[in-house]
């Protein structure tokens, strides 16, 4: 509750919820129009960028609000007088996964609302595929964030930026755009390993094609649970290392 009362009033979360993935649709929107109108490409070409980019706003924004409040704790002083309550690790994770689902539900809303209103875009074209599409995003910037979260108690202020920057790792070897095909032998081998690059192969596929592949969300589903299970391991590890040598002294 305290994060969801500092978010409604602190102006840089508010703009950091909507402000980017905004620009980005508006961006990527014109982009493909401007594709479209030569001719020299689909006429889904639309629909392919913006479906892509609010999918992957899902993965990035899932990811940052795990991130979030562990760091606003730490800017604030606050992680000691928090760990210092009754309050548990897992019911730490549980409500920055509550708030996280909360503020991503507003903002997924709204940016559907914005690509309709631009360029008619109904983010509802993917039917059912959209429930598990939107399940398997959400993991991922799940993992993701647990395993930041782990490496922030482990190495402190040092690697931060890795809230903002390290989803951007993934994103060349995600397909969010263009199709695994196209990406040289090393880049698919990798995206073989992300559960992110089936979920934007089906996506392709229901648009240019009208398929819904079940097994690649099956391996999206296996890898994100295998990750999850992972990353919650390590950020538990780091948690309680971090309490033996007294790293929330120096995160605090």
């Amino acid at each position: 509750m305290r994060h969801i009362y500092e978010w409604r009033r602190n102006l840089d979360r508010v703009v950091d919820s909507f402000w980017w993935a905004t620009i980005d649709i508006v961006f990527w929107g014109l982009t493909a129009n401007y594709l479209k109108q030569t001719g020299t490409t689909n006429p889904q070409i639309v629909y392919l960028f913006i479906g892509g980019i609010l999918l992957w706003v899902i993965v990035q924004n899932s990811q940052r609000d795990i991130n979030m409040p562990l760091l606003n704790d730490a800017w604030n002083r606050n992680l000691i007088n928090l760990f210092t309550t009754p309050i548990r690790l897992r019911e730490f994770i549980l409500g920055t996964i509550i708030l996280g689902l909360f503020k991503l539900t507003l903002t997924v809303i709204f940016l559907a609302v914005i690509a309709y209103l631009l360029y008619q875009f109904n983010i509802f074209i993917f039917g059912f595929y959209l429930i598990p599409a939107v399940i398997n995003l959400i993991l991922v910037g799940w993992w993701i964030g647990f395993l930041i979260n782990g490496l922030i108690l482990r190495f402190g202020y040092r690697i931060e930026s890795f809230a903002w920057a390290f989803i951007f790792v993934i994103y060349p070897f995600s397909a969010v755009i263009y199709p695994v095909s196209a990406l040289p032998g090393w880049a698919r081998f990798i995206s073989a390993f992300l559960p992110t690059s089936y979920i934007f192969e089906n996506m392709r596929s229901i648009l240019f094609t009208g398929t819904f592949s079940i097994q690649y969300i099956l391996i999206s589903l296996s890898l994100n649970l295998i990750y999850i299970v992972l990353s919650l391991l390590f950020m538990n590890r780091m948690f309680t290392e971090a309490l033996k040598n007294a790293k929330l002294v120096k995160l605090n």
